[in-house]
């Protein structure tokens, strides 16, 4: 297959993906047709009970290739956010108040289109690649409810997976520009919740309650200031109160008040000190006060460490197929739960540029640029023959 062929085929696909956004855990219908297009390619789909999204299988039959029984595995992820597009692109949005906004329609067709590069050159490595079309990216994830990645890894079918990659677009490059760093990518996503108790009374007489409002003031405070001063200044951090609550009326004391807010962080060590610190403060408030609290700490999805030997061989076969690799500008501290194949064996992810940087992705008018598709595929799929073959070193 030529790279005009793939390029020309993938955009096709992409469109038709782009027509049909479903949300987390709703994709029947890009599940269908991307077990179509495998199916017509002769690519194997394994049986994990999945509802919607799926693992493909390619097996290399290179008999004296480096590789032979070992597995990695390649991610794309497959599902919409409920936004009613405005692009004003021919191939708009069919499903009302659904939009591909952050580009999940590319980084499918992306990983379908290494899958089918993949099968094309069976003969010409060992080893075996699993092609995972994972839904649920964007879910809000519960205790009952987990990201994808979760739900695919729940299923044992990456069990025997040694190494892992991912892509996701990114609109701060342009197509061609391919960014890959070892090191932190992401930020690990957690939620805080405090609620503090005091006693109600009436607001001519406080004497005769305890202010709940007057603690929740200096927790707000105190919670603000310990990414700045409590972590290492060089680490990506933010730890931000977003909501907060008391009373239901201006005469009256209320015998409660919550906070709620979220912290992110690059690096898995400043998760704790952080977490541990605004528990300590807020007990601390709540003893000074003379209340009591209630302290919750949720904990969603780490942060994507980047492995650096798998990071540096994605980089040099990026420049070896003639593509632009740069390094992150900055982390971000935006949420990937692709973080949760990389707690179960090292990996990189990588972030294809897509242009269209005036267009804010999860919003209404955000599309991708297709012209790297290609590009992006035979990336994916020579990035994942070659670590095959130096797990079999």
């Amino acid at each position: 297959m030529t790279a005009q062929h793939l390029q020309a085929e993938l955009e096709d696909h992409y469109r038709w993906f782009h027509q049909h956004p479903e949300t987390a855990y709703q994709e029947f219908e890009t599940t269908a047709r991307i077990r179509q297009i495998l199916t017509e390619h002769g690519i194997d789909i394994l049986d994990t009970g999945l509802k919607t999204g799926l693992v493909a299988r390619i097996d290399g039959a290179a008999k004296d290739g480096l590789g032979a029984g070992h597995v990695v595995a390649v991610r794309g992820d497959i599902d919409a956010l409920p936004i009613q597009e405005d692009t004003g692109v021919p191939y708009a949005s069919l499903n009302p108040g659904y939009l591909h906004g952050c580009g999940h329609d590319y980084n499918l067709t992306t990983a379908l289109g290494a899958a089918l590069l993949l099968a094309e050159r069976r003969d010409e490595f060992a080893g075996t690649v699993k092609v995972i079309f994972q839904p649920a990216e964007e879910v809000a994830a519960t205790k009952e409810i987990p990201t994808g990645a979760v739900a695919v890894l729940n299923t044992g079918a990456l069990n025997d997976v040694e190494a892992f990659y991912g892509v996701h677009d990114t609109n701060g490059e342009e197509p061609g520009t391919f960014v890959i760093a070892s090191g932190p990518d992401s930020g690990a996503v957690d939620k805080f919740r405090v609620r503090f108790h005091g006693r109600g009374t009436h607001a001519a007489h406080p004497n005769g309650g305890i202010n709940p409002i007057r603690p929740l003031a200096a927790a707000v405070e105190g919670i603000q200031s310990i990414s700045g001063q409590d972590v290492e200044p060089t680490h990506p951090c933010v730890v931000t109160v977003t909501h907060v609550e008391s009373g239901s009326t201006w005469n009256v004391i209320a015998p409660d008040a919550f906070l709620e807010g979220t912290a992110r962080t690059a690096f898995p060590e400043d998760r704790t000190i952080i977490h541990d610190r605004l528990e300590a403060i807020v007990n601390g408030i709540a003893a000074a006060y003379g209340v009591s609290v209630d302290f919750e700490w949720e904990y969603g999805s780490p942060s994507v460490v980047n492995d650096e030997q798998w990071s540096a061989l994605a980089a040099q076969t990026a420049t070896d197929l003639g593509l632009t690799v740069v390094t992150p500008k900055q982390t971000s501290l935006g949420g990937e739960d692709f973080s949760y194949y990389l707690q179960h064996a090292p990996g990189s992810f990588i972030h294809i540029g897509v242009g269209n940087g005036d267009r804010p992705m999860h919003g209404p008018t955000f599309y991708a640029k297709l012209d790297a598709l290609a590009d992006g595929a035979d990336l994916l799929a020579t990035v994942a023959t070659r670590t095959l073959a130096r797990l079999g070193e």
